[in-house]
């Protein structure tokens, strides 16, 4: 099974937390590369199972790099090749609760929905999520309000953990898939 990590991070902490959801999917025995937002064409995920985003976040939304990232996909959304691929996200935001990342989040998984692909939530078991768990995918807290900055080894943890979710799932919906 392929993964493919694309990540838009101006800063490295998002691009820290592609690398460790990366490492958690191989663990999991998926094929995983990692890339960059601006870098990444729309041919680089028809040969994927698997398409897991990463964010910073601007202003409760994604970043630029992400967006036209997206918008460069509208041929496949056109062709309709997206549909039944499996779609994960996760973000480092700044301040606060959880807010921007969380918008952040449901717009990416907006984007997933309109490929017509199938999503993979965080669920509340996975190890990490009580620290860096948000139903849509893990946080990482750059500037919280108190304690460490992050991505921290608990947010590392839960893109970790995510990452091995999403390859068993993905494994799953494979088996599922494969006629006999």
């Amino acid at each position: 099974m392929r993964i493919l990590v694309v990540v838009a991070s101006q800063t490295g902490r998002t691009a820290r937390m592609a690398d460790a959801f990366a490492e958690g999917a191989r663990e999991a025995g998926a094929q995983v590369s990692v890339q960059a937002a601006d870098e990444t064409e729309p041919d680089d995920i028809l040969e994927v199972d698997a398409l897991a985003v990463g964010s910073g976040v601007h202003m409760g939304g994604i970043e630029s790099s992400l967006r036209a990232f997206f918008e460069r996909l509208s041929p496949l959304w056109m062709q309709g090749a997206l549909t039944g691929k499996v779609g994960a996200a996760f973000a480092s935001a700044g301040l606060g609760a959880r807010g921007g990342a969380e918008l952040a989040l449901v717009g990416i998984w907006a984007h997933f929905a309109e490929q017509g692909m199938l999503t993979i939530p965080m669920h509340n078991r996975v190890d990490g999520f009580s620290r860096a768990g948000c139903h849509w995918g893990p946080i990482a807290w750059t500037t919280p309000r108190g304690g460490e900055a992050g991505p921290t080894a608990d947010h590392l943890k839960a893109c970790r953990a995510h990452g091995r979710w999403v390859a068993e799932c993905t494994e799953r919906w494979k088996r599922a898939d494969e006629p006999g």
